[in-house]
Order: structure tokens, then sequence, then C-alpha cells
């Protein structure tokens, strides 16, 4: 990347966001300027599931005791690590992560990804990995 502050990459990522899909919330997940998320379908409106599109630099490792997680790469490619299988993903791959399987990613931060849910993402089914 070049050498924008984290306050200057987290305003550029939100605004690209913000323009693709202008009337969805996007956030930076954990004010780090690593890991944005933009719910194109929050749980809120169905908690059978949920859809968003995330720009990911570097997630910090979790697991999900319920949910699985369809993730497909829109653009460019990302690095999936779930459990000790680092996964390499281009533009059109998809990868299921079931329940219970430690996974993170890792980017460019220049693709957009799309995390397909089931059931919706809830705080008491993120549990973080450290």
């Amino acid at each position: 990347m070049n050498n924008e502050t984290i306050n200057e990459r987290t305003k550029r990522i939100l605004a690209l966001l913000q323009e693709k899909y202008p009337t969805k919330d996007s956030y930076d997940l954990d004010g780090r300027g690593l890991h944005f998320v933009c719910e194109v379908e929050p749980v809120s409106e169905h908690p059978e599931y949920d859809t968003a599109i995330e720009i990911i630099i570097k997630s910090k490792p979790h697991k999900h005791l319920k949910m699985t997680q369809r993730y497909t790469v829109i653009t460019g490619s990302m690095v999936l690590h779930v459990e000790d299988e680092a996964i390499q993903l281009k533009q059109g791959d998809k990868f299921v992560v079931t329940p219970g399987k430690t996974h993170w990613a890792t980017s460019d931060g220049k693709s957009l990804v799309e995390l397909y849910s089931v059931p919706g993402w809830t705080k008491e089914d993120h549990i973080r990995v450290d």
C-alpha cells in the first residue's frame, strides 16, 4: 500500500463502501483500520442469515459456535486461514467455514469479499481466539 495513515485508509475504504452501497451501514469492525464491513442484508432484518461485503487487511482469529460462513471473493485475492491451513482465494472463489473452526483472513486491502452467514451474526456467537 502507500504511506497513508490508518485514519486516511479508514476514510478511503469507508468512502469506497459507501459509494458502492450508499443505503447500507459500513464501519471499521474493531477500530484498527484493518477490517471493514458493509451490512448489505443485516441480521436485524432477518435473524436466520446475513450478508456483508468486507474489505479485510487482517482480521482477528475467531470462531463461531453456531454460524456457518460462506466467503466469496468478489474482486482481488485473499488468504483465508482456517485452523492450521492457509487457503489462497482469488476472484470468484468460494470457501465455507463451519462452526467451531478458528479462522481469520489477510489481503492487500484491495479485495472485496462477500460473507454470507447462517444463522445471522450475533455477538454471543463470535468468540475471539487469541
